[in-house]
């Protein structure tokens, strides 16, 4: 059975940042440029960290840049910096947009409240990142838990890749590895103590618990 990779999100915090590839966490995920939610840094704050990140020594992790409606003339300094793995589209983001974002790998967020075709949407990113809620809602803390199991299964079934996210933690995170076999797991709320203050206790409960789930 092929291990699952997880993506911590929401990173700021030098020293969880630091923790978490010391954890071996697949992907760290830094919200950019989205001052409504707690968990934003700045895009200049984002790609210095992204720097540190792929110049630590052990460290392994792919880095994501999350945004919301970005303007593309910055989704073009992120895509172009060389540090910087995964652009995640997490707003209303059209197809006219995201068939211009080249030379990275591409996630598009979407929820059973999304507007569109996310089929159609799937053929042109990599991966479709099926969340609880949208960005303002996750924001606010207020998108719950996943609730897209149906979507889900109808997309998995038809190929696609897909991301799992939304109000993943320690006490569920088996059910859904039993239900759904994703192959990413993304994991923001789950792992804090308060709105981008992540804890150490509960990224370490987490890494053990999937660990434990495939021993």
């Amino acid at each position: 059975m092929k291990r699952i990779q997880i993506k911590f999100c929401g990173m700021k915090a030098k020293n969880d940042i630091a923790y978490a590839i010391e954890l071996g966490v697949d992907y760290l995920g830094f919200v950019v440029d989205f001052p409504k939610s707690p968990r934003s840094i700045t895009l200049k704050q984002f790609l210095q960290t992204a720097e540190w990140v792929k110049k630590t020594k052990r460290s392994k992790c792919r880095v994501v840049a999350v945004t919301v409606n970005m303007p593309l003339t910055d989704i073009f300094k992120i895509t172009k910096s060389g540090f910087v793995d995964v652009i995640q589209l997490h707003g209303d983001e059209q197809l006219e947009l995201v068939k211009k974002i080249k030379g990275i790998e591409v996630w598009k967020a979407w929820n059973n409240k999304g507007k569109g075709d996310v089929l159609e949407m799937s053929k042109h990113v990599d991966r479709i990142l099926l969340d609880s809620g949208s960005a303002v809602e996750k924001a606010n803390n207020k998108s719950g838990e996943f609730d897209g199991f149906t979507l889900y299964k109808k997309l998995s079934a038809k190929k696609i890749k897909l991301v799992l996210s939304g109000g993943i933690d320690v006490k569920n995170v088996t059910g859904y590895l039993d239900k759904l076999k994703p192959e990413i797991i993304d994991i923001s709320r789950g792992i804090e103590i308060s709105p981008g203050k992540k804890s150490k206790i509960k990224m370490k409960k987490i890494i053990n618990a999937v660990n434990d789930y495939y021993s």
